[in-house]
């Protein structure tokens, strides 16, 4: 992992959480959270920015990953990673549907009726919506569990914690990210920024190959 790569893994593992607590603390708190208007732009603008940050942080954990595991957890990593930019990506494309909801609508009928055209459209749903979101939570825990060490249990744990608070109730989402914020605050003083080392030759007889 290159320094640059290393810094922006670290600033992500803060970043991310953050921002969903923000995002969590405005939906929960804020008066017209609900509704066009300033409330509602801030919200999804730190759900934007966390969701992107999240992926970063998906990149981040492949790498720590096939810097200490052996073949199976860089697989293992790999299909993590995918699974969550996948599920970032989802997530992206929701709070941008959603932002554009709120800008274009005067009240909340007409920001409903925007979101019943977007949604109506084939595939919209279980893409966006329903399914592929869940992707990046699979990914992290998937990417997560590749870990070695009690400090990266503790982050499965935390991280998975979080994750059943806020697929419980949306309005535990400030929870939920104060539990990601907990679980990756270990993991970013393993983040390093020197290069991967090769793999050691395989010897055949004396010659090495």
């Amino acid at each position: 992992m290159t320094e640059r790569a290393a810094r922006l893994t670290r600033f992500s593992f803060v970043a991310a959480p953050v921002l969903l607590i923000v995002y969590g603390s405005v939906r929960l708190l804020a008066p017209g959270s609900k509704e066009p208007g300033a409330a509602w732009t801030t919200g999804h603008l730190a759900f934007l920015a966390g969701v992107l940050f999240f992926g970063a942080a998906c990149e981040g954990l492949r790498r720590m990953a096939a810097a200490s595991g052996g073949p199976v957890r860089r697989r293992v990593a790999l299909a993590g990673t995918v699974a969550g930019l996948v599920g970032a990506g989802a997530a992206a494309a929701q709070a941008v549907i959603d932002l554009y909801a709120g800008l274009r609508a005067a009240d909340k009928p007409e920001m409903q009726e925007i979101f019943a055209r977007v949604q109506d459209v084939p595939g919209v749903m279980p893409v966006v919506y329903t399914v592929g979101p869940f992707f990046l939570y699979l990914g992290m825990t998937a990417l997560l569990a590749t870990l070695r060490g009690r400090d990266a249990a503790r982050s499965l744990v935390l991280f998975v914690l979080g994750t059943a608070a806020m697929a419980s109730s949306l309005d535990f989402m400030p929870l939920g990210g104060l539990c990601y914020l907990l679980a990756f605050a270990p993991l970013r003083r393993r983040v390093s920024g020197a290069p991967v080392p090769p793999a050691a030759p395989v010897s055949v007889g004396r010659a090495a190959v």
